[in-house]
């Protein structure tokens, strides 16, 4: 019994040494557990707060980084066009689409924003009237770099992360330059200070950040909270629960983006600190090793999984960043101690370099580069750490083989704890996008057949000129250069003919110029070339006669032979004038002094061609203002047979009365009508009046009488709705025998629309008369290309009938000519009776002149003549 006992108080001792082990152990594995739940809840927390802190400064820093080159842009072009800002805008919004707008705020106050729609209310927005932006605003200016701040209420709703950077364009006011004595050299120029332009904006919505953070997708039972930077008595809480911050758990971060700082923080659950259920296990198995074990084994196994998670997260975080760097072409560097201590996979396939160099030196990095292009890029990079300034340049590099890349160099100061300095910093290929803004300016500037300039860039080159004449006191000329018959070349060779002449014109000029002026493309086959200091008239004639010369050689299209010359006028400065508009109105007006004079040439502008073009163009107002008032009129020559004396005809004619009683001649006005335009509508004003006229006549005659009218070519193209009315009241007219009068210079161009029109009206039965015959390119080829029924002896050979041998003779065959070819001759422009003889001994058929009805009659008198019926 006494040893039972003893065993039993053995074992109970045992037990209640065991149950002392057992709990000792219970009470330390305890305690290290709770202390390892702590730890793993803490690391795990500041690992999570350590990928949402990168997750925010890249969401921040990335998506609003790009106002840098927004601010870049502006910079170069401060008088961007509101079409160029939307282009670049809209650019820049197409690559990060989770920015609201860029904005450009020039003086402070948001003048341009991109895109408009729903965000109008930002438009006018004047930063110094906003008490909460003003501060960052004013930071940014001070410090000349990118502030974000955030996150604010925008004025157009939402609140959002702002970015902003200020904008410096060089100061155009320079000082004056010191008065210096003669032959001494000229002062260097002051140096321009950079002046501040204004800032440039970009939110992004807070929601956004916070999504792409992954801030919306934490644990429900994790504590978490962000702040602005604490002060005395903490900053303020804008996102998650302010307590988080006052909890002795929390695990505290700062995140630092665009100049500004920002807190976040965390902390786990407190059940999960307190143990949770494996304490409980624990305690109820602590006399159970297995139990201990799986207890010890899950917790294991749960830490494992944890470690996991975290390792998965992050590796998709860098897949994602190096994904980001391929699409954007950025890749990121560090520079310490004259080495390239840490470089992306961009940024070594940007620079060419292998994969597996981690660590290269300068010559390393710069090994696909040529030599110039090695030192450019090395001696930014030495003078930042040397200076300890930031890097922010594009740069033109040229590869070993030639190839030309541009790359956006950027970089940041860092100060190490010993002391030392390194450069954090990207690199981004922007070669395609430099070939964008080239092609962009070029086709802004230059014409897209000839690769000349075009008119804008032509009229910026002459202005500047100008400019520099006026303070060197020196001349320039503007040569006008216009193509002779250049539509014909469209129209019987096609357009691809006329821009392959067009192209080879441009050359033979250029050719034909000096290196330092300037030939563009006006437009259509208008040329105009800016000569600068030009000291004698005798160089600008040895160029223009150069230009003729080279023109005046065949060119070869479509493998034919083809002639083409040009007209030029020029105009001196400041002889002829002392703006861009002057000098190419003269120089225009000299060239059409060529076109009516002959062609193939070239002249000089002077003061009558102005008073010319003054007194056309004040005729030609008048004119407009006389056919809207109906003050033009007409009056009618007979025409008579000339064996009988009977009139069997007449020609209609226009006359324009003055109100003074004067009137102003044809020969004045239907030139500046045919120049003009009006000349159709005075042609059906004459047609219109003289059918009426004629229907009313011929009702009171026993034999009607038949109209002749003139027209212009112009009619024969029916590129109007005159021209065709014209055409339609001539094919509807039957009461009225009609004949039109062409000149010869309608048949000698002998266009297929001219052609089909005078056959359609000689089906119509309209007869077709050639007028002034025998003054221009008379052929025999006419009477059988073209439907004439008669043709007019021009008044200069009958006036001369008897008196000059030559026009006797001329007059003589045309009527026997016409004879035989069954053509009627009508004489216009007899005067006495002895011409009126020697045509009717030679069988002319009609008479028309002051012989037989002086001047030209109006309707009262032809009806009297009429009525008598012969001479």
């Amino acid at each position: 019994m006494i040893k039972t006992l003893f065993k039993k108080r053995s074992l109970l001792l045992s037990l209640l040494m065991l149950a002392a082990m057992v709990v000792a152990i219970q009470l330390y594995i305890e305690r290290r557990y709770l202390e390892q739940v702590e730890e793993v809840q803490t690391q795990a927390v500041s690992e999570l707060l350590g990928t949402i802190r990168y997750q925010l400064e890249s969401e921040l820093t990335n998506n609003l980084s790009l106002i840098n080159g927004l601010a870049a842009f502006i910079a170069s072009y401060p008088d961007f066009t509101a079409t160029q800002f939307e282009l670049y805008a809209s650019t820049v919004l197409a690559r990060e689409p989770a920015l609201v707008n860029l904005a450009a705020a020039p003086g402070l106050v948001i003048r341009h924003i991109y895109p408009y729609e729903g965000n109008e209310a930002a438009i006018g927005l004047d930063y110094m009237r906003q008490p909460n932006q003003r501060a960052d605003v004013l930071l940014a200016v001070q410090t000349g770099s990118m502030i974000i701040a955030g996150p604010l209420e925008l004025v157009q709703g939402g609140t959002a992360f702002i970015g902003r950077a200020p904008v410096y364009v060089p100061d155009e006011t320079a000082a004056p330059a010191a008065p210096r004595e003669p032959g001494a050299p000229a002062a260097p120029a002051a140096p321009r200070e950079p002046r501040l332009w204004g800032i440039v904006s970009a939110p992004i919505l807070a929601a956004t950040i916070y999504d792409n953070a992954g801030l919306m997708n934490l644990p429900a039972d994790l504590m978490f909270a962000m702040r602005r930077p604490a002060s005395s008595g903490g900053g303020e809480v804008f996102f998650g629960a302010p307590a988080t911050f006052q909890n002795p758990a929390a695990v505290i971060m700062p995140i630092s983006a665009g100049g500004s700082t920002w807190e976040i923080a965390a902390a786990p659950p407190v059940a999960l600190l307190q143990g949770g259920t494996a304490i409980y296990l624990l305690r109820a198995g602590s006399f159970v090793v297995f139990l201990l074990l799986a207890v010890l084994l899950t917790l294991r196994h749960r830490q494992t999984e944890s470690n996991l998670a975290l390792k998965n997260i992050i590796f998709r975080n860098e897949r994602f960043l190096r994904a980001v760097e391929t699409v954007s072409q950025v890749g990121g560097w560090r520079w310490s101690d004259d080495l390239f201590t840490e470089l992306s996979t961009q940024a070594r396939d940007i620079m060419m370099l292998p994969r597996n160099d981690n660590v290269v030196d300068m010559t390393g990095f710069c090994f696909s580069l040529d030599t110039r292009s090695a030192e450019l890029l090395s001696h930014y990079i030495t003078q930042a750490v040397k200076l300890r300034q930031r890097i922010d340049q594009e740069l033109e590099l040229r590869r070993r083989e030639g190839r030309v890349v541009w790359v956006h160099l950027k970089a940041d100061v860092a100060e190490l704890e010993d002391g030392r300095v390194e450069l954090i910093g990207a690199i981004q290929d922007i070669t395609q996008q430099k070939k964008v803004d080239q092609l962009i300016e070029y086709q802004a500037n230059y014409d897209s057949l000839t690769g000349l300039p075009n008119r804008g860039l032509f009229q910026d080159r002459l202005h500047t000129a100008l400019l520099h004449a006026q303070r060197r006191s020196t001349r320039i000329a503007v040569l006008f250069v216009d193509l002779d018959n250049f539509k014909s070349v469209n129209d019987n060779l096609g357009h691809d003919a006329g821009d392959e002449l067009l192209v080879e014109t441009a050359q033979r000029i250029q050719a034909s110029i000096r290196a330092e002026d300037t030939v563009a493309r006006y437009s259509g086959d208008e040329f105009v070339a800016l000569l600068l200091d030009v000291f004698s008239a005798s160089v600008v004639s040895r160029i223009a006669d150069e230009i003729v010369s080279a023109m005046r050689l065949p060119f070869v299209l479509d493998g034919r032979q083809v002639y083409c010359s040009v007209s030029i006028g020029v105009a001196f400065y400041p002889d002829d004038g002392d703006s861009v508009d002057t000098l190419v109105i003269k120089a225009d007006q000299a060239m059409y002094e060529v076109k009516k004079s002959g062609r193939n040439s070239w002249q000089f502008y002077t003061t009558a061609m102005q008073l010319e073009s003054e007194q056309k163009h004040h005729l030609y107002n008048e004119l407009v203002v006389a056919l809207e008032l109906n003050r033009l009129f007409v009056v009618y020559q007979p025409i008579v047979e000339a064996a009988s004396g009977r009139v069997v005809g007449c020609e209609a004619l226009v006359r324009w009365p003055l109100e003074d009683g004067g009137w102003i001649a044809p020969d004045i006005f239907i030139p500046i009508a045919e120049e003009r335009g009006l000349i159709n509508r005075i042609d059906l004003f004459v047609l219109l009046t003289s059918l009426r006229f004629l229907k009313e006549l011929n009702a009171a005659l026993p034999e009607p009488i038949a109209l002749s009218v003139n027209v212009s070519p112009r009619l024969l193209h029916l590129r109007d709705d005159d021209a065709q009315d014209w055409l339609r009241t001539l094919e509807r007219e039957k009461n009225v025998k009609v004949t039109i009068e062409i000149t010869e210079r309608v048949l000698v161009e002998d266009s297929g629309s001219a052609h089909e029109v005078l056959d359609q009206l000689h089906r119509a039965g309209v007869q077709i008369a050639i007028d002034d015959f025998g003054t221009g390119y008379s052929g025999l080829s006419y009477f059988s290309r073209f439907p004439v029924s008669s043709v007019k002896i021009d008044r200069s050979f009958v006036q001369d009938l008897g008196l000059r041998a030559t026009e006797t003779t001329l007059v003589e065959t045309i009527l026997l000519l016409a004879s035989k070819l069954g053509i009627k001759v009508v004489a216009e422009g007899v005067e006495t009776e002895k011409q009126a003889a020697f045509l009717r001994d030679n069988h002319c058929d009609y008479l028309q002149g002051y012989h037989i009805s002086q001047p030209p009659v109006s309707y009262t008198h032809l009806r009297a003549h009429e009525t008598g019926r012969n001479l």
